[in-house]
């Protein structure tokens, strides 16, 4: 009997032993580590990068590989053979693939992140925004802000944690831009007043951006992208193995979410419980969806196959998009996130150039991709004329 039980004791020992030494080089003794997250590529870098991964020349060769999409970038009118007005040095850059300057969510710290990987976009005033969150989940996510005139990266934002940031949209007039976030298991959206963003400084004080509202969503089970549209949020949830969803959810004239206030928070106005008053069910692997005049554009990606967009006719009280219904259907490069309609043209972020689907992305696109919204119409408009 003792010599069983000696047996099991030092049996119990060395595991012991064994998982507690494993513990303390997972997790480190006592503290976060920078050690855990060495697999993140190093950089010397010590500010978020603005320069591209890729060469102009190998962006100019993977976007020609899909000839409509490069030349209604170009904004160049291919129904009446007019020539490019742009060129492929005037498409902005994503920024912060290489690094980006933002905290340490474990022990806020600020640091360098290698490992941030684009989502949404949208048009606020005079700047181009973009988000990213980080695919390692070490370091807060953030936002991108650039000059929409000279593509310049004027500021990182950083945010609160670690949100998935699916989606951003702009509200121009309550000037506050929306963010798809994740609080308490269920889906939120965020807002941040525009002079908040204009007044950003992270190198002064370390710390994330304030928020004005906070809304946990009812009826959807993640907030995936989001779009603005008629003093409404179209909030949509992403579904890689069946039919996705969007909800609609209304603002009132001073911006915020209509809904019913929750009952643990009904001292601060900023938590709101906000019931969508429609939804619409849509295809499967929906990345983003937008509106322009009498139509409606959706995204689908997921992996590193190509993308598509799909055009709609507009009907904001349809009650599900099936494919056979599009009117038209365009092949895109491969890992399409959030696509935003702003003035009669349609941006698009992808996420293949981030470091975490360099190696397996079909083709892989570092720049934010906008075109021609009219041009694309009429494009689609012959081509149904053409199949008839």
């Amino acid at each position: 009997m003792d010599r069983k039980l000696n047996k099991e004791s030092i049996f119990i020992l060395i595991a012991t032993f064994v998982l507690t030494l494993i513990f303390l080089l997972v997790f480190g003794w006592g503290e976060a580590n920078i050690e855990i997250y060495t697999y993140e590529p190093k950089t010397n870098l010590v500010e978020t990068n603005s320069d591209p991964v890729y060469s102009e020349e190998i962006f100019a060769k993977t976007l020609q590989e899909y000839p409509e999409v490069n030349d209604l970038t170009l904004f160049e009118d291919i129904v009446n053979n007019d020539k490019a007005t742009i060129d492929y040095s005037d498409i902005p850059v994503m920024p912060g693939l290489k690094a980006t300057k933002t905290l340490n969510n474990l022990n806020e710290k600020t640091e360098m992140c290698t490992s941030m990987t684009p989502q949404g976009v949208t048009i606020a005033e005079d700047y181009l925004i973009t988000s990213a969150y980080d695919s390692h989940g070490i370091h807060n996510s953030v936002l991108y802000v650039q000059d929409i005139n000279t593509n310049e990266l004027i500021k990182t934002i950083v945010l609160k944690g670690k949100p998935h940031v699916g989606g951003i949209a702009y509200n121009h007039k309550s000037k506050e831009l929306w963010v798809c976030g994740r609080r308490k298991n269920r889906a939120e959206i965020f807002s941040i007043k525009l002079e908040d963003i204009e007044k950003y400084d992270f190198n002064k004080k370390n710390k994330p951006i304030k928020y004005n509202q906070r809304v946990l969503l009812n009826n959807i089970s993640r907030a995936s992208y989001i779009t603005y549209f008629e003093d409404a949020l179209y909030v949509g949830f992403f579904n890689p193995l069946g039919k996705g969803s969007v909800k609609q959810y209304l603002l009132n004239e001073d911006g915020e979410v209509e809904g019913q206030y929750s009952f643990e928070n009904l001292i601060d106005k900023f938590n709101i419980l906000a019931d969508a008053i429609s939804s619409e069910d849509t295809l499967e692997k929906v990345q983003g969806i937008a509106f322009f005049e009498d139509y409606s554009i959706l995204a689908q990606s997921y992996g590193p196959g190509e993308s598509k967009l799909y055009i709609f006719n507009k009907d904001l009280n349809k009650s599900i998009y099936h494919s056979s219904d599009a009117l038209a259907e365009f092949t895109m490069p491969s890992h399409l996130e959030q696509i935003y309609e702003n003035d009669g043209y349609l941006y698009m972020v992808f996420e293949s150039a981030a470091n975490k689907y360099r190696k397996s992305s079909k083709n892989k696109i570092d720049r934010i991709i906008s075109i021609d919204l009219e041009g694309f119409i009429r494009l689609v408009l012959e081509e149904e004329v053409s199949n008839e």
